[in-house]
């Protein structure tokens, strides 16, 4: 990765849809350049996809688990990335294991995907955090 794939990383990180043209207007290249780069950022797995980020009226949350040791947390991991309503999960160092973010319509929502969380046998704790505002 060069400062042009970073550059461009940057942009659509802000605005998944920008278009190819403005991007290429922007960064003082051509639209073909930018389409190429954004190619080969996809097939060299660096970008995983585009998604969008919504506001209004979903609760969103942060869910912190704590597995036992010696578990495949990748396995895990994968799992839970497929349900309905998680946006991300995070392998992450300290304390807990993993961090689940997600985007549901209700507590009730909410409360579903920790206890499904909580049927893997190699979860040891679970704890939310509600997202209150958004910046």
């Amino acid at each position: 990765m060069d400062d042009l794939d970073t550059a461009i990383l940057r942009i659509l990180k802000d605005n998944a849809r920008e278009s190819f043209v403005a991007m290429a207007q922007v960064l003082g290249t051509s639209e073909g350049t930018i389409r190429a780069r954004v190619k080969r950022l996809q097939d060299e797995g660096i970008i995983r996809r585009f998604t969008i980020q919504t506001a209004g009226q979903n609760v969103k949350a942060l869910i912190e688990v704590r597995i036992e040791t010696n578990v495949n947390t990748a396995t895990l991991s994968s799992q839970i990335a497929t349900w309905e309503g998680v946006e991300r999960v995070w392998e992450v160092t300290g304390e807990q294991d993993l961090l689940v973010m997600v985007d549901v319509p209700s507590t009730a929502a909410l409360n579903d995907i920790i206890e499904r969380i909580r049927q893997f046998k190699e979860t040891q704790a679970t704890r939310s955090r509600l997202i209150l505002k958004e910046y």
